[in-house]
């Protein structure tokens, strides 16, 4: 019997993580394919690998699929079996299918063309399902380097190119600084309550009277999530990364990411940490401010487009920490849904800046999109949807999750993140619309270069994206049923109402007597 349920539970864990071995056999595949394709032609890899690593992201988004039947894992699992991470998922692997899609014409021009950079966008995304996903700290910390050490040699990838090898340097620098201080703040929580589980902590916690070394834990953990996350002032290292990375890695940074950074924060601070929002929600209270401020305004005086797009995908990371700043269902849904539109918007706006930037992407200067509307109407006609959608213009997704957001705030009784919210949005029109001028109101000069010629895959990327971002503009109740729905395992934090409107800034707090954490996990073991 003993044998039998062992086998059983092994059969169990290798289903939950199902999505994540496809795409790790996926890559090895790729690896292999490009060895021997390789061995044989003595050139770039050949479009098999391109369209082999599309086939292992359609197949592990089909795994997860089948996740949705294993129901609720137990709560000592190491892996969360919730709406919550199925959905991250997806997010995860829409990202990685737009990056796939948007990076075959960009590896062509620049001679690029190699097994390694499709195999290393598979890990990355195996490193960030698996931080969206855990339920245990050390494990989040696996996923998170496994994500970052993928990253960071495809933000370098582009050897020929000093500005890459800088900004893979300088990415490589700071993230090994936010891992120090993530595992750091693993070590506190550790010592204050005697685990990494985030289920458990949650438990002795909320029945114990947190410390020192839990405020310590907490604060180092959010700086860790403040640098993968890009927010202020744990951003310096993104525009100047973003700007020098292969432009179709700056989208798949900016959107996967990001996305995967705030899913992890979402779990760990709502789960583990939910019951001492004192301790942590000020802090994203401020941090949301910050990054919703700072580069909206820096961003106005950029006239590089990709450089202006780098800052505007930090601005987004401060209205992604108002859901998580609001919580509860409503909060989680309406960053859910924000997630999946900004990650449309963003690989698009930046797929569309590598086709006019030309070999090399010396051409991204605002200058360059001058009547680009009448020399590519299709290229400009997506940018513009893209930059629309980012400022918050109905119809568009954009719009529709941005208005999520703000009743997540004003649910939350929150009334200053929901006014910040609207002014850095109305100052962020005037950097999109400036681009949407030069694109249909100003004459292209003579010596502008012509954007290169698209690829169907890129087409259909551009496509996809755009529809999407239509769709959830026009008809969003679908997808927002879905973020809403999408359950939090361990989520047992007091009511939103209550708990937000208590540790906002300025709020009074009433302090309650309870027993030290250790002494509250030795009764619970008793």
């Amino acid at each position: 019997m003993s044998g039998a349920s062992d086998v059983a539970g092994q059969v169990g864990y290798l289903r939950a993580l199902l999505p994540e071995i496809v795409l790790t056999v996926s890559a090895l595949v790729v690896l292999l394919v490009d060895v021997f394709q390789r061995g044989e032609h003595r050139g770039p890899s050949g479009s098999s690998v391109r369209w082999l690593s599309v086939i292992g992201v359609l197949l592990a988004a089909a795994a997860n699929v089948t996740l949705i039947s294993l129901g609720p894992a137990g709560p000592d699992a190491l892996v969360a079996l919730d709406g919550f991470r199925v959905l991250a998922n997806f997010i995860i692997l829409g990202a990685t299918l737009l990056g796939l899609l948007f990076a075959f014409d960009y590896l062509k021009r620049e001679g690029l063309e190699i097994g390694e950079f499709y195999a290393l966008l598979l890990l990355a995304s195996v490193g960030m399902m698996i931080l969206s996903g855990a339920q245990d700290l050390v494990l989040i910390f696996l996923g998170l380097e496994m994500m970052s050490i993928s990253v960071y040699v495809l933000t370098a990838f582009n050897r020929e190119d000093p500005r890459s090898a800088e900004a893979g340097l300088k990415y490589f620098l700071i993230g090994a600084f936010a891992s120090a201080f993530f595992i750091y703040g693993v070590a506190l929580l550790y010592g204050a309550t005697g685990t990494t589980h985030l289920v458990r902590m949650a438990s002795v916690l909320s029945h114990g009277h947190p410390g020192l070394l839990t405020a310590g834990g907490a604060g180092l953990l959010l700086i860790g999530f403040g640098f993968k996350v890009s927010a202020v002032p744990f951003h310096a290292w993104a525009p100047d990364a973003y700007q020098g990375a292969p432009t179709p890695v700056t989208g798949y940074m900016a959107s996967g990411v990001k996305a995967a950074a705030m899913l992890a924060l979402f779990r760990v601070l709502w789960v583990s940490l939910g019951s001492v929002q004192g301790y942590w929600h000020g802090t994203i209270w401020w941090l949301a401010v910050l990054t919703m401020v700072v580069p909206n305004l820096v961003a106005l005086v950029q006239d590089d487009v990709k450089r202006m797009l780098a800052y505007s995908s930090v601005a987004h990371a401060g209205y992604l920490l108002v859901g998580v700043a609001a919580g509860g269902p409503l909060g989680r849904g309406a960053a859910l849904f924000y997630l999946v539109v900004y990650t449309l918007m963003t690989v698009g706006a930046f797929a569309v800046v590598y086709v006019v930037a030309g070999k090399g992407d010396r051409h991204s200067h605002l200058a360059d999109f001058r009547g680009l509307g009448w020399r590519r109407p299709w290229l400009a006609g997506a940018l513009g949807i893209f930059l629309l959608s980012l400022a918050g213009f109905p119809p568009t997704g954009g719009f529709v999750g941005k208005l999520y957001l703000l009743r997540a705030a004003v649910g939350s009784h929150q009334p200053g993140l929901a006014v910040i919210l609207v002014l850095t949005s109305l100052v962020a029109y005037y950097y999109y619309l400036r681009v949407v001028w030069k694109m249909y109101f100003e004459d292209a000069p003579a010596d502008v270069p012509e954007p290169d010629v698209t690829g169907r895959a890129f087409r259909f990327g551009a496509v996809l994206c755009v529809a999407g971002i239509l769709v959830a503009g026009l008809v969003p109740g679908p997808a927002v049923d879905a973020a809403g729905s999408a359950g939090l395992t361990g989520a047992s934090a007091p009511s939103v109402d209550e708990s937000v409107a208590s540790t906002a800034p300025g709020a009074r707090q009433d302090a309650k007597p309870r027993t030290h954490p250790r002494r509250a996990a030795a009764r619970a073991q008793e």
